[in-house]
């Protein structure tokens, strides 16, 4: 008999997984930098990534992307730290050309910080969908020798 409601879609599907595990990294990479004011920390992104891959391993889904999502929700802190260093560089006295490369140094800082909050979220995603095919099945009988 067919479930009630329509399934998700693949796209559907990752993206949740990929909401699972960014936003559970979210608070604790918010936190990382609230605490320093200086450091932000993005090893929470790779235990979400972990949390996100052995989900969507668990359920044979597709990974595909899955990691990026995580790293880029999980490193949504990034933008507080460019508009911190945007408001410092507001500030800088000295000719137009150097504030705005200052300015275009930001931006370039604001790219790879999401740029690395990916990777280390893809790196996750592949460890947790590892993780979750090493699983031995629990249905199994221990008798069986």
């Amino acid at each position: 008999m067919p479930e009630a409601g329509s399934p998700l879609q693949p796209g559907m599907t990752q993206w949740k997984y990929a909401l699972i595990g960014g936003l559970c990294s979210l608070p604790f990479t918010t936190f990382s930098y609230w605490q320093t004011g200086s450091e932000l920390s993005l090893g929470a992104v790779f235990f979400g990534g972990i949390l996100a891959g052995y989900l969507i391993g668990r359920v044979n889904g597709e990974i595909s992307g899955v990691g990026v999502r995580v790293g880029i929700i999980g490193g949504l802190p990034v933008f507080w730290v460019v508009f911190d260093l945007l408001t410092t560089t507001f500030r800088l006295a000295g000719p137009v050309w150097f504030v705005a490369s200052a300015i275009g140094a930001t931006i370039v800082f604001a790219v790879l910080g999401f740029g690395i909050s990916a990777l280390i979220g893809e790196v996750g995603v592949r460890v947790g969908r590892w993780l979750a095919g090493n699983q031995h099945d629990q249905s199994t009988t221990v008798g069986n020798s």
